[in-house]
């Protein structure tokens, strides 16, 4: 077997899998599952570990997906996240679909031949471009028979735009995930979306300092939102409170019934990204 489990955490009554939909985001070392109920409430989730040599060979998700295919079939659609760095953001203004290839060419080279996929952002005018392993496609989409494929700057910047804010002093979120985060920065309209890979907790402070000094805002007053794959004890978290006086997690809305007695001991914002995005579907 090529994957572990890490977590396995039931959350809710999902016995009859053709009334729930399967989140299903795609990670370089694993996947993260999720389902939820027709009111989007969180049923169960799960994070699927690959190992490592699996994943130097490339085998790993298609090894899976080859191991659970019946399970994926009982589903009533499943939604596909992926995570890939290669993605951007374009107004619908200047958005040709025909030249989405050579838009990621220009930012990231062309070494990278995938398939090249595209989103529109529910209830603006914009698209998110992002290229991913044919490979890994075509087996994603060949799960069940209903697949809708989406990256995850689709889902989350339709999230962020229903949370409250204010222009005076400007909001920062930050997604982490294994050396890597998603920044996200606004005042009254979004200035950066974007995703960096890290190695040390300084990293991470030098991009959100940049960021902030770009687009003057003060780290004294700006508000800070963390999410997903960051222990608030850990060396990175006291890093960034070093400068940021205003940080805080994530919280989810009070109409998500989540019972956190189950999430196994763990911060709740380990789990709420997917859960974010779920609402968003």
């Amino acid at each position: 077997m090529s994957h572990s489990t890490r977590f396995d955490i039931t959350l809710g009554v999902h016995s009859d899998p053709s009334q729930c939909l399967l989140m299903l985001q795609v990670l370089e070392d694993g996947l993260r599952l999720l389902v939820v109920d027709q009111e989007k409430h969180p049923l169960l989730y799960r994070l699927i570990q690959f190992d490592r040599s699996a994943v130097e060979l490339d085998s790993a998700l298609v090894d899976w997906l080859r191991e659970n295919q019946q399970w994926l079939q009982s589903w009533s659609e499943i939604v596909v996240v992926h995570q890939g760095i290669q993605a951007a953001v374009i107004p619908a203004a200047v958005f040709h679909e025909e030249s989405s290839k050579e838009l990621l060419d220009l930012q990231y080279g062309d070494l990278f031949r995938g398939t090249t996929l595209t989103d529109l952002v529910a209830g603006r005018e914009d698209y998110v471009i992002y290229r991913v392993p044919t490979s890994w496609y075509h087996a994603l989409s060949d799960a069940n028979n209903k697949v809708r494929h989406r990256h995850f700057f689709s889902l989350w910047i339709k999230w962020l735009d229903g949370l409250p804010k204010d222009p005076t002093i400007g909001q920062a979120y930050l997604m982490f995930e294994t050396n890597r985060v998603a920044m996200a920065i606004r005042r009254d309209e979004w200035l950066l979306l974007q995703q960096y890979e890290y190695h040390v907790p300084e990293d991470i402070s030098y991009f959100l300092l940049s960021a902030l000094e770009q687009f003057n805002m003060s780290p004294e007053t700006v508000q800070v939102t963390l999410d997903g794959w960051i222990d608030v004890q850990s060396a990175l978290y006291l890093e960034l409170y070093k400068y940021i006086r205003n940080l805080d997690t994530v919280k989810l809305p009070d109409s998500v019934q989540l019972d956190r007695a189950l999430l196994q001991d763990q911060p709740e914002h380990y789990f709420t990204p997917l859960i974010q995005m779920a609402t968003c579907v």
